[in-house]
């Protein structure tokens, strides 16, 4: 076990082609690309998360006050509580801190997990332009109700008026925008990485209404205008997963 600042003394960072910082703990996990992984946030982007590095770690073990690197499983009569990611804002930058064991042999909610922080950190600081925000005061009336997460459908009733239209102003409307713009942001760098299906984002669990294909669409594409692909890089849409044919 060790604490962060132990870590980030023994645990040289790594710099990316993008110019994203990055750090590994312990020994590369063979099932996890993390070269490509790192590599699939565009540049353009990165400017916009400041001063940032993210580090990936086998264990985050919760401590009464912050967090804990562990590089080995936990004994069988232990009984400590590990989380997925740590976020920690310092003086110096934003610093994220995500485990690989507890998403171990997914790539894919490891994935998602990693762009989801990026998205958060990046939707923490202004856009380089308002299109996506345009973007979002436009669909309001012009798609059916819905959103990619819960916590934006909730922000959206908050602001919603008794005619229906949003109240664009004050602190709801802005954590309206900047939380579809993470929901938004998270899932276009996850497909410039994998193949995401629109049918995977949605079940009959969720909370909220799911966002249109079209709506959801526009949003993407709308990004991809802003926050080009690195070279080598597309952004594929897929709208449901191919059937197989009947033999």
């Amino acid at each position: 076990m060790m604490t962060v600042e132990q870590m980030l003394r023994s645990q040289a960072a790594r710099t990316a082609d993008n110019g994203l910082t990055f750090g590994l703990a312990g020994n590369e996990p063979v099932w996890l690309p993390l070269e490509r992984l790192v590599s699939a946030v565009p540049a353009s982007l990165v400017p916009r998360l400041g001063r940032c590095a993210i580090y990936f770690v086998p264990w985050i073990v919760k401590q009464r006050r912050g967090v804990s690197i562990a590089t080995e499983p936990k004994a069988e009569a232990e009984e400590r509580s590990e989380l997925c990611h740590h976020l920690d804002f310092r003086n110096q930058g934003a610093l994220g801190i995500i485990s690989y064991e507890f998403f171990a042999n997914d790539v894919y909610g490891m994935a998602m997990e990693f762009y989801d922080k990026i998205a958060y950190l990046a939707a923490l600081q202004p856009p380089p332009r308002d299109d996506f925000q345009q973007l979002l005061a436009e669909q309001w009336n012009q798609t059916p109700a819905g959103e990619i997460t819960p916590d934006a459908w909730d922000w959206r009733k908050q602001v919603k008026t008794e005619d229906g239209g949003p109240v664009r102003e004050g602190e709801a409307w802005q954590n309206y925008l900047r939380t579809a713009e993470t929901d938004a942001l998270g899932l276009y760098l996850g497909a410039l990485f994998m193949d995401i299906y629109y049918e995977d984002l949605f079940d009959g669990r969720d909370e909220q209404p799911p966002l249109p294909p079209e709506a959801l669409q526009l949003r993407l594409r709308t990004l991809e205008k802003i926050y080009p692909p690195n070279r080598g890089q597309t952004l594929e849409i897929y709208r449901q997963r191919e059937r197989r044919r009947r033999r």
